[in-house]
């Protein structure tokens, strides 16, 4: 098991039911669950129990039930007999698989997105990852890391797919459960990913759409070694 879930002293605590009209009940429970398990708020080998939670939330059982459905089908539980849903501890093994596909859509991504892409975008891109440069020299990361997925995002929305994005978004939730291990390193491998964001970017303002194909995928590959080796000594 990863040694960052090893700790799991105290009893859980559930975040906020979400508060959104736009969406069904099981809705919104599914995605403050998901929310707290991707926080570790909900830690892995924890069990969500359907009575506990309809409880905490003041709420029937049926959506909290329809709700841990659509978690264990996107893999963030599983079932564990009579004692309920069980959060999944994400392996080694899954979590470079996921990100080996998501680099042939992130590939497929900026190959399409090249040629749509206008002055306006070049500065707009040009703007977000020179904010992303702003915040890492200031120090911060948590800034710095979420804008250089905003550049990823920008050229997803670009293509349009959006069953595409929603795809590479579910993956990257996955990811992100291990993303601490390589992000705890200090700023070096966060200042890396800039760079690299800053090289497709050039790639792409030149048209040269293969030379931005291949960087993207060497991004990609950089991040499974640094993953890889993190997860090595995370057990």
């Amino acid at each position: 098991m990863l040694g960052i879930y090893l700790s799991l002293n105290g009893s859980m605590t559930f975040p906020p039911l979400i508060e959104n009209n736009a969406h069904s009940l099981s809705e919104r429970v599914f995605q403050s669950l998901k929310t707290g398990i991707l926080s570790l708020q909900i830690k892995p080998r924890e069990h969500l129990i359907i009575g506990d939670i309809a409880r905490e939330y003041n709420i029937s059982r049926t959506p909290v039930r329809e709700a841990l459905i659509v978690l264990e089908r996107e893999g963030w539980v599983e079932q564990d007999g009579r004692r309920g849903a069980k959060v999944t501890v994400p392996s080694a093994q899954s979590i470079l698989e996921l990100i080996e596909i998501q680099a042939a859509l992130e590939g497929y991504v900026v190959k399409k997105a090249a040629p749509l892409l206008g002055e306006e975008d070049f500065q707009a891109l040009e703007a977000l990852l020179e904010r992303a440069d702003r915040a890492i020299a200031n120090g911060e990361q948590v800034l710095g890391r979420s804008l250089g997925e905003d550049f990823h995002r920008y050229l997803a929305d670009k293509v349009g797919n959006q069953r595409l994005r929603s795809q590479i978004e579910q993956m990257q939730e996955h990811v992100d459960r291990v993303r601490p291990l390589i992000w705890q390193k200090g700023l070096a491998p966060i200042e890396r990913s800039a760079q690299q964001h800053w090289q497709i970017f050039y790639a792409l303002k030149r048209g040269d759409a293969h030379k931005a194909e291949a960087l993207m995928a060497e991004q990609t590959v950089w991040f499974e070694a640094e993953l890889a080796t993190a997860l090595q000594y995370a057990y």
